[in-house]
């Protein structure tokens, strides 16, 4: 909603109207005040997230980029040396987030995919909630808090700390028994009936080369908190954590209740 409000802070109540009326949210911008006005185009937006724009994109992100491009040219809205939003520093995150950095003062993708974070984060909570993970996402929220404030060592730590105690948590759920550490716990992930770790697709071959013994690696060679201090490895770590734990949390799902 970020976005909805540097459209407020942007635009007058007439200003906004002409807005609404070239993108046909006329009937949507409604309210007593420009608040409640944008944030009405923002709820529409969000229920509608496939409504085609008026240049032949998705209408959501045609606002988006006209809004950023318009952002950036101001002084008081946004900073260049940093690429950082005066009033909204966590927006640069979310963008990056969706696949989206500012170059040049220009909102670019940083690569096409039919990957949505957004969606697959809701599926995540999803089956967290359903299969009472509570402690797992909680340090999957708070890794989610981290990246967004721009803490990349936090963030780095909660998500190993997430993938320990879902895996953990998987484990005893599906044995019955306790693992007094979390290396015997992903093992039996693999070896037991049916498996959520598939040693046929080399994901797990008790030799640390498998996919899931290095994504474990991954997560950090050192332990949860030295993480590097670095945007782009964050997101990288997010993304790969967010994808990789929600195929597991899948598979539990369709193949152990």
């Amino acid at each position: 909603m970020d976005i909805m409000y540097l459209l407020r802070d942007l635009k007058s109540h007439s200003e906004l109207s002409t807005y609404a009326f070239r993108y046909g949210l006329d009937r949507v911008a409604v309210g007593n005040n420009l608040e409640q006005r944008v944030l009405a185009i923002g709820g529409f937006l969000l229920e509608n997230p496939q409504t085609p724009g008026i240049l032949g994109d998705n209408l959501t992100y045609e606002i988006v980029d006209d809004v950023i491009s318009k952002t950036v040219l101001n002084n008081y809205f946004f900073k260049t040396d940093n690429n950082e939003f005066v009033n909204y520093p966590q927006l640069r995150r979310l963008l990056l987030k969706d696949g989206f950095v500012i170059e040049d003062g220009i909102l670019t993708r940083t690569f096409e995919t039919d990957i949505d974070f957004n969606t697959n984060e809701t599926l995540l909570g999803k089956l967290l909630d359903k299969h009472n993970l509570e402690t797992a996402k909680g340090h999957y929220n708070q890794a989610n808090n981290a990246f967004n404030r721009g803490d990349w060592a936090a963030c780095n730590s909660q998500l190993r700390s997430y993938v320990e105690e879902l895996f953990n948590a998987l484990a005893e759920k599906i044995t019955g028994l306790h693992f007094s550490d979390s290396q015997s716990a992903r093992t039996a992930l693999s070896q037991c009936n049916p498996p959520l770790f598939y040693k046929g697709l080399n994901e797990w071959l008790d030799n640390g080369q498998g996919f899931f013994e290095t994504f474990w690696k991954r997560l950090h060679p050192e332990g949860s908190h030295p993480g590097l201090s670095n945007e782009y490895d964050s997101i990288f770590r997010l993304n790969l954590v967010q994808i990789s734990t929600l195929e597991i949390l899948r598979r539990y799902d369709q193949n152990c209740i």
